[in-house]
């Protein structure tokens, strides 16, 4: 069986501000969860005791704007690593895209461990500006082992947001691309009954016929067909190696497909022009007609004669 052709990566980050200042604060909030079990307090103690705007002071310009400068390193962090490990697609398979998942793990806590005194530092900077020292940065703002494990979670969810909206994203167009060329394929198909021409309409004939075999419902190219045969109600099409059965009737066929490529000789053949080898008379103004592979014969009325050495004469 084929294999199915990759799924191309794109990563857009230009087009998902508004998720990752969703995922940002959705960070933030499972971060702020956690403190509730900290025994000197939480951080929606402020909002328990009714002080709404000094809550909202503290979740937007203490932890909101500093997170957004995380997740924005962050970001540009595992986009560097992906491209240093050359990874631009992934196969449609589960156990492809379970090992894709699992890659990320790795780089996240390597991320959290570069961008985590970054931010932090600057955190501190901002909020005792201008009175530094040594006492108030350490150990709040100095980066630990507390410290990667109160952004391990929360990195989790933005960055598995991050990657599987990407992944989402490229999924739906894969398959948009898949169903078209598929759509495509099958129109190329599909009968055209005519063409405009400066000289008028022009006659076009399928190059495929709708049929069904022991596999399932096929297309059969109609130059393969060397000929139609009704035998019980059901119509066949031989070609060389096997016989399908169409939907459609002989009489359907003969006015669908060229007049110059086939031909009906009986009541119960239509045949490809292209294979037939000869003709002889044979008895009581009945033919002999011959294929192309020297054992299939037919039988065929004078009166089709005439008709039959016109058709010869245009075949394809």
């Amino acid at each position: 069986m084929t294999e199915a052709p990759p799924i191309p990566l794109t990563f857009r980050t230009k087009r998902q501000w508004k998720r990752f200042l969703l995922f940002t604060l959705v960070g933030i909030f499972l971060y702020q969860l956690m403190t509730l079990q900290r025994s000197e307090g939480s951080d929606f103690a402020p909002l328990l005791q009714g002080n709404v705007w000094h809550y909202f002071k503290m979740l937007f310009g203490y932890y909101y704007l500093f997170e957004l400068l995380s997740v924005f390193i962050f970001v540009q962090l595992t986009l560097w690593f992906l491209r240093v490990l050359n990874i631009r697609s992934i196969q449609p398979t589960l156990g492809a895209v379970v090992r894709y998942e699992l890659l990320f793990l790795p780089i996240f806590c390597v991320c959290i461990l570069v961008f985590g005194p970054i931010t932090n530092t600057l955190r501190y900077l901002a909020v005792f500006y201008p009175n530094y020292s040594w006492d108030s940065y350490f150990p709040s703002y100095f980066f630990t082992g507390s410290m990667f494990a109160n952004y391990f979670l929360p990195f989790l969810i933005v960055g598995y947001g991050f990657v599987n909206v990407n992944l989402f994203l490229d999924y739906k167009d894969y398959q948009e691309r898949q169903l078209a060329a598929l759509k495509n394929n099958l129109d190329a198909r599909k009968p055209v009954t005519s063409a405009e021409t400066p000289s008028g309409p022009v006659p076009l004939y399928p190059t495929h016929v709708e049929a069904t075999d022991n596999e399932g419902e096929t297309l059969v190219p109609v130059t393969d067909i060397w000929y139609i045969e009704v035998e019980n109600k059901n119509y066949l099409a031989y070609t060389a190696g096997r016989t399908v059965q169409l939907r459609k009737t002989l009489s359907e066929l003969e006015a669908e497909l060229n007049p110059a490529q086939f031909y009906r000789i009986n009541r119960s053949v239509l045949l490809n022009l292209a294979y037939l080898k000869n003709y002889s008379f044979w008895e009581n103004d009945k033919y002999i007609v011959r294929l192309t592979d020297g054992k299939t014969e037919f039988v065929m009325q004078r009166t089709r004669l005439k008709e039959l050495k016109e058709r010869i004469g245009h075949a394809v």
